[in-house]
């Protein structure tokens, strides 16, 4: 009988590495732990990812606030004439992304979800 041995577990740094493979559409990105702090930046850039961090819980408690007396947001998408902004979360992570004007909406939520589902794979049965 071969060894169980467990998946590894996709990391935030890695989600946004894998995401920018899957799209040349997204500009930057951002995750977010459950406290709201940045725990990966996009192409490691730590800086830039502090500075978007506040807007980005701003925006977040907009879109909350929208539908009064509902749960948090899931998903959120904005369009500009510039650009999108798509943010998926669960209860442990937040996954952002901004992208550029010609994004395929429903694609970008697609890679969006499958990477933030891979960022919390199911736990194992106990034996």
């Amino acid at each position: 009988m071969a060894p169980e041995v467990a998946d590894a577990a996709l990391t935030p740094a890695l989600a946004l590495d894998y995401l920018d493979e899957l799209s040349t559409d997204i500009r930057g990105g951002l995750v977010l732990d459950r406290r709201g702090e940045v725990a990966a930046a996009w192409h490691g850039d730590a800086e830039r990812g502090e500075r978007m961090r506040e807007p980005l819980i701003e925006f977040l408690r907009r879109a909350d606030g929208a539908m009064p007396g509902r749960s948090k947001a899931a998903a959120v998408e904005v369009a500009t004439a510039r650009g999108s902004v798509f943010a998926l979360r669960n209860a442990r992570w937040t996954l952002v992304v901004i992208t550029g004007r010609f994004v395929l909406s429903s694609l970008m939520l697609f890679d969006l979800r499958h990477v933030l589902d891979d960022l919390d794979p199911p736990k194992a049965p106990a034996k």
